[in-house]
């Protein structure tokens, strides 16, 4: 208290520290199954792959604290900042016009927490190639193999990337979605 009332009386304010990022991940809502998250890699250079399906996409930032506001854009890849979201600890970053075969970073700023703190940041980077389940950068047979050995099945939290259209059931959409794909491939992260 001593140290901070003397930083105050000098004109300096120790405030609320930014809001640090914990974790990102990419979110999808597979029909009636549920929202299942995909942490994506801390490491850039190691981006996590998304194999699920779809010209729209969410990037969601957790925090270890609440906050309120803050600024999202791409900076690497073909997509479209839309809705941006707060919700307790997370900011949702809601992707449109994402191309697939390919990597984008979302970078996050001026974030402010609920307590005050402002100035927070981070990034998250992820490649999208639908119908990569096994998430090596390239749609091949053993994709192919693994899709077909959940069909049938319900989506859960250990099948759902099997679930390549995100419609909450395990089908042969998926394994025409997977197929059509078959030896298409990210370039080197």
């Amino acid at each position: 208290a001593d140290q901070a009332g003397h930083l105050t009386r000098f004109g300096l304010s120790t405030g609320p520290a930014a809001a640090a990022v914990l974790g990102v991940v990419s979110r999808k809502t597979h029909g009636a199954a549920g929202i299942f998250d995909l942490n994506l890699s801390p490491v850039a250079t190691d981006p996590t792959t998304e194999p699920r399906f779809g010209p729209a996409q969410t990037v969601v930032f957790q925090f270890d604290k609440f906050v309120v506001s803050g600024t999202a854009t791409v900076s690497e890849g073909t997509a479209v900042v839309g809705a941006v979201t707060f919700s307790g600890a997370e900011m949702t970053v809601n992707l449109t016009g994402v191309n697939n075969r390919q990597y984008v970073t979302v970078a996050v700023s001026n974030v402010v927490a609920a307590d005050g703190g402002s100035g927070g940041s981070g990034s998250g980077r992820v490649g999208y190639l639908a119908g990569d389940v096994n998430q090596n950068r390239v749609v091949t047979v053993a994709d192919l193999v693994l899709v077909n050995a959940q069909l049938a099945r319900l989506v859960t939290a250990s099948n759902f990337l099997k679930d390549v259209n995100a419609n909450g059931t395990l089908t042969v959409g998926d394994l025409i979605r997977t197929n059509s794909a078959l030896a298409t491939a990210l370039p080197a992260p």
